[in-house]
Order: structure tokens, then C-alpha cells, then sequence
């Protein structure tokens, strides 16, 4: 995440890099600069998401297509819990308050918090593959290897929520 939030700040315009020098205002700016960057993460990890979701959808259509409907309730099982996950990621609290906030976060939380949206990301992607690579037919250890997956890093997501408190009460 940090070089996110560096190429980021590399591409400032004119008046946010003047307002950078300015005392008081730099912080500010950093603050929201880190807050977009966040957004944009977990953007990026729902579209992961939605990706693979969809995969899921096309992969169900040449199953059915084929007559193969044997576990189709597990891939829509697998298809609902992608979009639920997507979801929670979109709409989950930023990874910095801002500044005018009663409560501040600062770099060394914000490390703890970028290591966990970092694994994140891994695991996102790691699923998203597996989706990919699914087989030609609907195969029932696949499926339920994936849903365990998909819900193994929804449960890991529920502790962004701690991190995000213990985070907070260190940086108050």
C-alpha cells in the first residue's frame, strides 16, 4: 500500500503540491491522499471479487449448457458469498481518519493496517485464480475448497474490523 500511496502523491497537481508546503495543510493533504488510496484498494479488491464472481457465473452457464448440473447449488452458493464479500470490502471503513477527526492514525498503525489489506490482496487474488482455473465440469471438491476459501478470508476480513479499533486507540 505505501507504494500506492507514493505513486500517488507523485502525481499531485499543481495546487495540492503548493498546498503541501504549506504547515498544517501538508498533514491534511497526506491524510486524504492516504484515505483515496485506501478507497481505491478495496475498490480494486471488490472488482477482484466481482471478477471472479462472474467467473463463477460463465463457468456455471458452460456447465449448464453441457448437462452437467450436478453441484450447481454449491457454485451458487460460492457465487452469493463473492458478492456478500465483495461487498463488505467496498463498503468497509477507510484505512485513515481524517482531519478534522476526533481520532488520529498514524504511520506506525497505518503499517499494521497495510499489512493486513497486503494479505488481503494475496488471498483475493489467490481465489480469483482458483476460480479461473476451475475445471470443465462442476467438481464438487473444487467447489467446496473454494467456498471454504472465500469464507476463510470473509472471516479474516471481520478482524480489519479490530485491527481498525486497536489501530484507533493507539493513534488517539
Amino acid at each position: 500500500m505505501s507504494d500506492g500511496y507514493e505513486r500517488a502523491r507523485e502525481r499531485r497537481n499543481i495546487l495540492e503540491r503548493l498546498g503541501a508546503k504549506i504547515p498544517g495543510l501538508k498533514g491534511y493533504l497526506d491524510r486524504e491522499l492516504r484515505r483515496e488510496v485506501d478507497k481505491m484498494e478495496r475498490d480494486w479488491i471488490a472488482g477482484r471479487l466481482d471478477r471472479a464472481r462472474q467467473a463463477v457465473q460463465e463457468a456455471v452457464r458452460d456447465w449448464s449448457r453441457s448437462g452437467n448440473l450436478a453441484n450447481l447449488d454449491l457454485a451458487a452458493s460460492l457465487e452469493k458469498l463473492l458478492d456478500r464479500f465483495a461487498n463488505r470490502v467496498r463498503h468497509a471503513d477507510y484505512g485513515h481518519t481524517g482531519f478534522f477527526d476526533a481520532v488520529k492514525i498514524y504511520e506506525p498503525e497505518l503499517e499494521r493496517l497495510y499489512e493486513f489489506d497486503l494479505a488481503l490482496i494475496e488471498q483475493v487474488d489467490e481465489i480469483a485464480t482458483r476460480i479461473e482455473a476451475l475445471p470443465k465440469t462442476a467438481s464438487e471438491p473444487a467447489l467446496r475448497s473454494l467456498l471454504e476459501a472465500v469464507e476463510a478470508a470473509d472471516r479474516a476480513f471481520d478482524e480489519r474490523a479490530t485491527v481498525f479499533e486497536d489501530v484507533t486507540r493507539k493513534g488517539a
